[in-house]
Formats: structure tokens, sequence, C-alpha cells
């Protein structure tokens, strides 16, 4: 059952969006939010966990590079990267940022994790639970005070809260 709705529903949503002009946003965060309620209630092991976020959620005048390797991360508190670390730390979790959809499903190869905490737009996430299916996906909206891709963030609070419910 859950085959036909990430590989049949899902997309077909997304094409009536566009054939009856909804925004794409409204019927992205629609599929987000039954992604969410689908898998709200199933459990992963620690291990095989990895919360993955944009690029864009690294504050944009810092110099070290966190893609290549998140511990590059200052923890100067600019932006939330050192916040996820902490919480990857604490969980004993695997952090990981991307610089786009093709570099997450990379990462998510290497990882082999059976259990992902996306961060991003309604866009990439929507594309992404479809892509990576059957990989359980908790799907996180990023908040863009600053506008698309530059500067965004999260609440820090909801991933913990996703992090916890997992592993009950």
């Amino acid at each position: 059952m859950t085959w036909l709705i990430y590989n049949i529903y899902f997309p077909v949503i997304l094409l009536a969006g566009k054939i009856f002009r909804i925004a794409p946003d409204k019927t992205e965060l629609y599929l987000i939010k039954l992604n969410n309620r689908l898998r709200g209630q199933e459990k992963g092991k620690a291990g095989k966990i990895l919360i993955l976020t944009p690029r864009c959620l690294q504050n944009k005048d810092c110099r070290n590079n966190v893609v290549e390797d998140v511990t590059n991360c200052l923890k100067c508190g600019k932006c939330k990267v050192k916040d996820l670390l902490a919480l990857s730390e604490k969980y004993q979790i695997k952090l990981a940022v991307a610089t786009g959809g093709r570099l997450a499903r990379q990462v998510l190869a290497e990882t082999r994790a059976d259990t992902v905490i996306a961060v991003a737009c309604e866009k990439e996430l929507a594309s992404g639970i479809i892509d990576t299916y059957p990989v359980v996906v908790h799907a996180v909206l990023n908040q863009r005070p600053f506008g698309q891709c530059v500067n965004t963030d999260v609440k820090i609070e909801e991933v913990e809260q996703i992090i916890q419910g997992i592993l009950k």
C-alpha cells in the first residue's frame, strides 16, 4: 500500500497541482504533511538515522566548508549547524550537509541510513521523499527569513522531538 502512495499517488498529486495551477508550495506542503503523518510512528536505530540539511542553513559569511565535513563548523552560533552537531553527538546519529538533491542522495547511499530527518524547503523535501522511498523520511521545513537559499533556519526543538519519537 505504501508503495502505491509514494510511487503513484504523490506524483499524481504534483501533476494535478500543475494542471490546476495550484501553487507548487501548496501541493508540496500537502505531500510533506501527509508523509509526516504516514511516517510519524515509525521507529529507527540511532546508528541508522541521518539528519540531512541544506547548505543554505550555514551562515553565508562562514568560510568553513561544512558540506565536505560538518565537523568543520566553528560552533560560533551564527547558524544552527552548531546546534544540529550537538544533537547528533547527544543521540549518536549522523549529520550531513548537502548542496542539493543529487548530493543528498549520494550522502544517503554512503551512510546507508534507513531513517532520515530532512531539513529543507518544500520543493526539495517533496522530491526527496518521493526519490528516496522506501527510506523513512521525516521532513522538517526550513524557515527562510532572508529569502530562498540564504541563511535559512530550523527549529532545533522540532528536530529533537522527531529524534526522540524515532528512538522511543
